[in-house]
C-alpha cells in the first residue's frame, strides 16, 4: 500500500511539475517585463485553443459504442455540478461574476494536463484511449457552456449567446467531429501547421495561467474558495459515480471515467473569465487551491476506484 502511495504521488509530481514550472515562468517574467494579459489569453481563446481541440479530435480514436454513452456521462455530471456551483453561489449571495466563476470552478475538470497523466498510470493504454474519448465528447460542452456562463455574467443572455457563436473553438469542434464522421482526411501540408499551433497551446496558456496567478494577493481572506474544493474534488466524483451507475458504464470505461471527473478545477475557465467576464481572482484561486487539495483526494479516489468500480 505505501508502493502503492509513493507511485501516485510521484505520478502526480511528474505530471504537475512541468506545468508549475511554466506558470512559474509566467509569474517571473511578469514582474519584469509586465505583460500585456488580455493579448495573451485572446491569443489562447482565438487562435491557440480552436487548433489544438481540431487538430486533437482529428488524431483521436472514437468507437461509436464508447462516444454515446461516454457524451450522456459528461452531459449529465456538467448537469448536477453546474447546478450545484449555482446552488453554492445563491446561498453565499455572490455577484453575478462570481457566481459564474463558481460555476466553471465546481463544473469543469482538467482532464488533459494533469488528467492524462493519472489515467496513464492507473489503466494503461486503454485507459488513455477511453480517457481520449471522454475529452472529445466533453470538448463541445466545455467550450460551448463555459464560454456562455462567463458572458452571461456580464451581459444579457442574447448578448452573451451572439458572443458565444462569434466565437472559433465550438465551430473547431463541430468540424473537426463532421470531419470525423465522414472519414475525411486533411492534407498533412495543412493539418500540420494547424498541428504545430495547437501544441503550441497549452504551454502559452499555462503562461498566461501564472502571470494571472502571480498578480494575485494569497494572503487576503478566500472562505468562498473552500466550497468551490469541496463540490469539485469530493462531490463532483460521487456524482461521477451516480452518473455511471445510471447509464451502466462499468469496468475500464467506468473507472476512467470517474477518475477524470475527480481532477482539480480545470485552467481554461480563467480565460473565459478574462475576455468575457467573471472574478478572475476567484477562479484562478480555485484552480490552485484545488490543484494543491487534489494530492490528496486523487489518491484515497484512485484507491476507491480500483475497489468499487
Amino acid at each position: 500500500m505505501i508502493s502503492f502511495f509513493l507511485q501516485v504521488m510521484q505520478t502526480f509530481f511528474r505530471a504537475l511539475l512541468p506545468p508549475i514550472l511554466l506558470a512559474g515562468l509566467g509569474a517571473l517574467t511578469d514582474r519584469l517585463l509586465n505583460f500585456e494579459i488580455r493579448t495573451l489569453s485572446r491569443l489562447c481563446l482565438y487562435i491557440l485553443s480552436p487548433a489544438l481541440l481540431f487538430s486533437s479530435l482529428m488524431k483521436v480514436e472514437l468507437l461509436l459504442a464508447d462516444s454515446l454513452r461516454v457524451a450522456g456521462f459528461s452531459f449529465l455530471v456538467l448537469a448536477v455540478m453546474a447546478l450545484l456551483g449555482w446552488i453554492y453561489a445563491w446561498l453565499l449571495r455572490l455577484d453575478r461574476p462570481t457566481t459564474a466563476s463558481a460555476v466553471m470552478a465546481t463544473t469543469f475538470f482538467n482532464a488533459v494536463t494533469l488528467g492524462f497523466p493519472f489515467v496513464l498510470f492507473a489503466f494503461g493504454e486503454e485507459g488513455l484511449r477511453l480517457a481520449a474519448v471522454l475529452i472529445a465528447t466533453n470538448s463541445l460542452p466545455h467550450y460551448g457552456v463555459g464560454l456562455f456562463v462567463a458572458a452571461r455574467s456580464t451581459h444579457s443572455t442574447s448578448q452573451a449567446m451572439r458572443k458565444l457563436i462569434r466565437m472559433p473553438a465550438p465551430y473547431a469542434v463541430i468540424t473537426a467531429l463532421l470531419f470525423r464522421a465522414l472519414n475525411i482526411s486533411l492534407p498533412l501540408a495543412v493539418l500540420e501547421p494547424i498541428d504545430i499551433l495547437g501544441r503550441a497551446g497549452i504551454p502559452v496558456l499555462l503562461i498566461t495561467i501564472g502571470i494571472e496567478l502571480g498578480r494575485i494577493q494569497i494572503g487576503m481572506n478566500h472562505s468562498e474558495i473552500w466550497g468551490v474544493v469541496v463540490l469539485r474534488l469530493l462531490v463532483g466524483p460521487l456524482v461521477a459515480w451516480g452518473g455511471i451507475t445510471l447509464l451502466g458504464l462499468t469496468g475500464l470505461l467506468g473507472q476512467v471515467v470517474v477518475l477524470q471527473a475527480s481532477m482539480p478545477t480545470a485552467i481554461m475557465p480563467i480565460v473565459f473569465a478574462r475576455e468575457f467576464g467573471g472574478n478572475i481572482q476567484f477562479i484562478s484561486l480555485s484552480v490552485l487551491f484545488t490543484t494543491l487539495c487534489s494530492i490528496v483526494t486523487l489518491s484515497i479516489a484512485l484507491v476507491l476506484i480500483r475497489q468499487t468500480i
